[in-house]
């Protein structure tokens, strides 16, 4: 699961970042290949540097739904459980994929397995989610696990994806560029949740 995550989002974010500086007219970044520099698998970094690439651009311009976009990139900066998943995926593609393979070869072992990061993921959901704090309390009451767990698999699919559309959904407004107009529209996926952001954005 981490794996394929951190390579859907990890190609998703160089596509949008890249296509973006070759609309700008920069050119495709050439160090995009390093993690040393803030790309490669450096997935936060590359979160927070297009984030903050969707703020720069959308406060400039005069888009005709504006509101929109600020509460898109609002719950893109706000929400916690992305916010989790993005380290714990940056994490993975960095060192954790390593982890098991390293106990193999009986060599020392300085990642963290992939459970223990994934379970920060869930605590993070879990404690930022009254409904979901709520009914996981009921488990540790004695109720069934198994409606708890669809539920909270459910809270991080649905933060994953819901990044996912917003990324792509930018496109539609042209907010990256021409080019990423194009390729977001593409990129959108069938069964994306209906983007909906996050409480405290709905008043930006």
């Amino acid at each position: 699961m981490l794996a394929t995550y951190s390579i859907g989002v990890e190609r998703l974010m160089k596509l949008a970042l890249g296509t973006a500086a070759v609309s700008r007219g920069e050119g495709w970044p050439k160090t995009m290949g390093f993690t040393r520099d803030g790309w490669g698998h450096a997935l936060d970094e590359m979160d927070a540097r297009l984030r903050a690439t969707l703020r720069e651009v959308v406060a400039a311009g005069d888009w005709e739904h504006k509101r929109l976009l600020e509460t898109w990139t609002c719950t893109l900066d706000s929400d916690p459980v992305w916010a989790a998943v993005i380290r714990t995926l940056r994490n993975y593609a960095d060192a954790g994929r390593y982890h098991h393979l390293d106990q193999i070869r009986g060599g020392e072992v300085k990642s963290r397995s992939s459970r223990e990061m994934w379970e920060e993921v869930e605590r993070v959901a879990i404690d930022s989610n009254e409904s979901l704090s709520a009914h996981y309390q009921r488990v540790l009451d004695g109720a069934d696990f198994d409606p708890f767990e669809l539920e909270l698999r459910s809270a991080v699919a649905d933060a994953i994806k819901r990044w996912v559309s917003i990324i792509c959904l930018f496109g539609f407004h042209g907010v990256l560029g021409d080019d990423w107009r194009v390729i977001g529209a593409d990129a959108l996926p069938d069964d994306a949740v209906p983007v909906r952001v996050l409480r405290e954005c709905e008043a930006v």
